[in-house]
């Protein structure tokens, strides 16, 4: 049916967008036995901070809900990565305090994400790469926002 929806090259850009998330959660469930993508992602994060991060700090990061850092938090401090302790200063905040494990994996987390942005950068044009950086931003305008994988938060989040 020519026009219809299914032609739409927005259904393909969305299409396209959320075969990538499941490749990047395949890629971190394959290379980290335990851990999803999701998981890889906030360990690599929190190793990304000069100092510890609070639950507010994360949620800014991962450009998400309180409610979805603290889902994801609290599955990698099931699994021994990290242990929540209330900062020196304020004791009204909890800080993430990786784990010797979470130390180890959130480093491994980080040299292959250099290696796959490095990749990433010797096959994919420039230009390219900043035009589907703008479509991904649009779209998570469109969405309210809500959604990134490690840059620094412009939505929602950092108003709650």
């Amino acid at each position: 049916m020519a026009g219809g929806h299914n032609e739409s090259v927005y259904y393909r850009v969305f299409d396209d967008a959320l075969a990538l998330s499941e490749k990047i959660e395949q890629m971190g469930r394959k290379r980290f036995d335990e851990l999803t993508g999701r998981q890889v992602m906030f360990l690599a994060m929190i190793r990304s901070f000069e100092e510890r991060p609070s639950l507010g700090d994360m949620a800014r990061k991962a450009r998400c809900s309180h409610q979805n850092a603290k889902t994801v938090l609290a599955a990698l401090h099931k699994k021994g990565f990290l242990d929540f302790r209330l900062d020196e200063r304020d004791q009204r905040i909890l800080r993430i305090h990786l784990t010797e494990k979470g130390e180890s994996v959130g480093a491994r987390a980080l040299e292959e994400l250099d290696k796959l942005i490095d990749r990433i950068g010797e096959s994919i044009d420039h230009n390219a790469a900043e035009a589907f950086a703008d479509v991904i931003a649009e779209l998570s305008e469109a969405f309210g926002g809500t959604f990134s994988a490690m840059g620094e938060s412009q939505d929602r989040a950092e108003t709650s």
